[in-house]
């Protein structure tokens, strides 16, 4: 690539990095998902009762894939919530969680607008029921794969005494636990960048973004106790406040991370949809007067010339 393809290409990456504000747009995100948390795991409550799930499992999954002073948090509450769960009013529950957390898509929606430069024309109550139902089938896509796959190695315990079932088969669904995962999170992440955002790309512009968000996310999950342990200090480490701070640097960075996925994708589109970027001159405009030659508009202004009543556009 030569120098003056770089030109051209520099002031458009560099509008679309400013334009997405990953660090405000990522704080602004991180609020509204803690916002959100704790609604899900209430709703996570009331579910789980309902399918043929260990709740101990569910558990020490969580405990196995958060950060360790993440789980810590998080897990006494779902504990709870799971010990004072009502089956019998799940339907209200879930609907009230689902609409509460409705709100933190709804910034997210609004924060991949952004980075996607498209602008939000739709009604706010249409807004806010879209984020709704968004809201809706990601919770119940993610459940389904994470019943799928997660806890694929249970299932197929459980219908080996019906079905013959090699343990070929189980060691294979124990060992591929951390690709499963990362399948998962490809999988949600393309959802997100695909279906949120009101834009017009399609599936595969999105998916570079989603792959590389899907890795940071596993990396972040893998490194953030270290980062809290050699960085965090000691106000992070001890407490009920530390405890807080912790858990909004693990949203924040996760925020971070969505972000960055969704500028990737439309950094790489740019660049591969440079017409669609490119500003096209508007034509020149030029008056004609009997004492000067044709002169462009902006010399006249800068030059204080009069103008005659005739002028042409080209």
């Amino acid at each position: 690539m030569n120098f003056k393809k770089i030109q051209v290409r520099l002031p458009i990456v560099m509008d679309s990095v400013t334009q997405a504000n990953v660090a405000g747009s990522a704080a602004e995100m991180s609020y509204y998902l803690l916002l959100a948390l704790f609604p899900t795991l209430l709703m996570v409550a009331n579910v789980i009762p309902l399918l043929p799930l260990d709740q101990d499992m569910v558990v020490s999954l969580f405990q196995e894939f958060l950060p360790e002073q993440i789980s810590a948090l998080l897990v006494p509450t779902l504990e709870s919530y799971l010990s004072n769960s009502h089956p019998e009013i799940v339907s209200v529950g879930f609907i009230l969680s689902i609409w509460s957390a409705s709100v933190a898509f709804n910034t997210l929606q609004n924060v991949l607008n952004r980075v996607y430069a498209v602008n939000n024309t739709t009604n706010f109550f249409i807004t806010r029921a879209l984020s709704f139902l968004l809201a809706l089938a990601l919770v119940v896509a993610v459940g389904l794969m994470s019943i799928i796959f997660v806890f694929g190695q249970t299932i197929l315990e459980s219908l080996s005494p019906m079905f013959p079932i090699s343990e070929e088969i189980l060691s294979i669904f124990s060992s591929l636990r951390w690709p499963v995962l990362l399948v998962v999170l490809l999988l949600m992440f393309i959802y997100i960048y695909q279906f949120i955002p009101q834009h017009h790309y399609k599936l595969v512009h999105n998916l570079p973004g989603a792959i590389v968000a899907s890795l940071l996310m596993l990396l972040l999950s893998s490194f953030f106790s270290l980062y809290v342990q050699y960085f965090g200090g000691t106000s992070v480490s001890n407490g009920t406040i530390g405890v807080f701070i912790v858990l909004m640097l693990f949203l924040y960075f996760s925020a971070m991370v969505i972000v960055i996925g969704a500028l990737l994708n439309q950094i790489i589109y740019q660049l591969t949809h440079m017409e669609e970027f490119m500003v096209e001159p508007k034509p020149a405009r030029y008056y004609q007067s009997d004492n000067y030659q044709t002169l462009y508009e902006h010399e006249i202004y800068r030059g204080n010339l009069p103008r005659s009543n005739s002028f042409k556009e080209e």
